[in-house]
């Protein structure tokens, strides 16, 4: 039968309710603590949102809330652009957590004090490895940055150089195969888990036409990558534009290598230290 509107609702809410009922009482009495966790279950909640205003954790159940806003905390804060105040107060949050969890340990003992040291310690590489690879990004994306400087004056190898750097910098494994052989491809990429190939065109003149572009689809398809880049410090023919409208391939001209060192290098570049947590 089709349940639609509010009578469906109606029914949904009384379906969960007796749920949770019917899982508090096979569990027999319980205290006031246990009960809520039944009905939490009873309601596929993990855990207790957490209370950034809260002084202090009170429980296991917002130990474990804290952190679920931990690990998110530090995901946005490093696998995102952000603005300086974003970061200043992603920085702010992370801190937070780890005195209040912290301060939560100091109260354990025994095995529950070890596992709850033992998460935490996780998540302190976690941090740790994250500020270490924005680092190593922040570094790459800025040394794109001098050369896109002096695009004009680069060697076709060092305009090739150039774009690798670009693509380490935006996150990518980037392997050089340029020179003989490299059949049409001067760099292999690879991020969560695609692969492409990126054609380096380094030229004072003219335009990359559709035949340039229908060669480099061959080779997409030769080497079993999921997508091509084709980047030139020219531009492309309305033909080529066309053509790529149907194929998987990304076109880079000049004005967008200046877009995408930017987005490697992120808002506000000037940047202040990383806080030491550590």
């Amino acid at each position: 039968m089709e349940c639609l509107g509010p009578q469906c609702a109606s029914m949904l809410l009384d379906w969960i309710k007796e749920r949770s009922q019917s899982s508090t009482a096979s569990q027999g009495p319980e205290s006031p603590s246990s009960s809520s966790s039944g009905n939490r279950q009873g309601l596929l909640w993990t855990s207790l949102p957490y209370q950034d205003e809260a002084p202090t954790i009170r429980s296991a159940d917002e130990l474990a809330g804290a952190f679920e806003h931990l690990h998110y905390a530090v995901f946005r804060r490093y696998q995102n652009q952000l603005t300086r105040a974003e970061r200043a107060r992603l920085d702010n949050t992370i801190r937070n957590v780890l005195f209040k969890i912290e301060r939560y340990v100091d109260r354990l003992e025994g095995n529950e004090r070890k596992e709850v040291e033992h998460a935490l310690h996780e998540v302190r590489d976690e941090v740790r490895e994250a500020r270490e690879r924005a680092e190593r990004l922040r570094l790459q994306a800025k040394r794109a940055d001098l050369k896109l400087a002096q695009l004009g004056t680069l060697t076709p190898e060092g305009f090739e150089e150039f774009v690798a750097e670009v693509f380490e910098a935006l996150g990518y494994e980037v392997e050089v195969v340029g020179g003989t052989g490299d059949q049409g491809a001067d760099l292999r990429v690879k991020r969560e888990g695609l692969l492409g190939v990126v054609q380096c065109k380094y030229q004072s003149r003219g335009v990359v036409g559709s035949p340039e572009l229908q060669k480099f689809l061959g080779t997409i398809h030769h080497t079993r990558s999921h997508k091509g880049f084709f980047v030139t410090t020219r531009t492309f023919s309305l033909a080529a534009e066309k053509f790529v409208a149907d194929h998987p391939i990304e076109l880079i001209d000049g004005p967008r290598l200046v877009e995408l060192v930017q987005d490697a290098i992120g808002p506000g570049s000037s940047r202040e230290p990383e806080p030491v947590w550590f």
